[in-house]
């Protein structure tokens, strides 16, 4: 329409790029529209115009995105990443991966002198984020974005990574069951498989992986439950080449809990799969 215009283009199911079209008059005008900035709701946007009845050369215009221009919805997670035991900041690697596809979206670093760092969440998809650096066990976090994706607010969590050591405790906080069950979900694949190259890459690592539930259900049942899902995870490690030599496993039923029963919000957080570092 005029010298520049302002296009939009989707990915199809594929990851394609479709046909661009332009966004119309008046967002482009017979000026030049340049330097599209859309804000995180995915309703608003500014651009850079030179067209008639401007301030300056390029003024700055905002303007309402008509339903069919609109991107999906995004938030943030940001934080920063540390060292748990002196509190430096460190450079770490993070990746945020598609649970449902295995593929992953944002690949990147933590700044090196202030570790922090900010990963973008379409919504409509469930995430996991990995975040590991060599010498460290790995820390891992699930956000769910399913639902309404009207509520998807931002997340601020600041990451410590624990040095590898004898004792130290990691949550797999993206190992999957279905309920009553000890068979893994086929997106648990993507933790347990950063679980495997951890143990590759660190060859004198043994580690133990602990198995919880919540009081819900009998002693003895859960006992048996939170068993055979740590086996699940042992067999898992062990199909992927790592010797049984350097695994142990474990249930302790509903016994160590770290939130409390009373709630839905405090069961789920008991109802966890655990890796402790018992040689190295």
């Amino acid at each position: 329409m005029g010298g520049m215009d302002i296009f939009v283009s989707r990915k199809d199911s594929l990851g394609h790029w479709q046909t661009p079209v332009n966004l119309g008059y008046p967002i482009n005008t017979a000026g030049n529209e340049i330097n599209l900035i859309v804000n995180a709701a995915g309703n608003y946007a500014y651009a850079s115009s030179d067209k008639n009845g401007g301030k300056g050369r390029y003024d700055i215009y905002r303007f309402e995105l008509y339903r069919e221009a609109r991107p999906a919805m995004v938030t943030y997670f940001k934080g920063k990443v540390f060292d748990s035991k002196t509190f430096h900041p460190l450079q770490a690697r993070f990746e945020l991966i598609d649970l449902s596809s295995g593929k992953t979206i944002i690949e990147s670093f933590s700044e090196s002198e202030t570790g922090l760092f900010l990963v973008c969440l379409p919504a409509g998809k469930n995430y996991a984020l990995n975040v590991s650096k060599k010498g460290y066990l790995f820390y891992s976090e699930t956000f769910a974005f399913l639902s309404d994706a009207s509520n998807c607010q931002p997340q601020v969590k600041d990451i410590p990574l624990q040095p590898i050591a004898l004792g130290e405790t990691v949550i797999l906080k993206n190992i999957f069951f279905d309920t009553d069950s000890y068979l893994l979900k086929p997106e648990s694949k993507i933790e347990l498989d950063k679980l495997s190259k951890l143990l590759a890459d660190n060859k004198n690592m043994k580690i133990e992986i602990d198995g919880h539930t919540d009081n819900v259900g009998s002693d003895s049942y859960n006992l048996q439950l939170s068993q055979n899902r740590a086996k699940s995870v042992y067999d898992y490690l062990i199909s992927s080449g790592i010797p049984d030599s350097r695994l142990a496993y474990k249930g302790f039923g509903k016994t160590l809990p770290i939130a409390s029963n009373d709630n839905e919000q405090g069961r789920s957080a008991n109802r966890r799969t655990e890796f402790k570092v018992i040689e190295n």
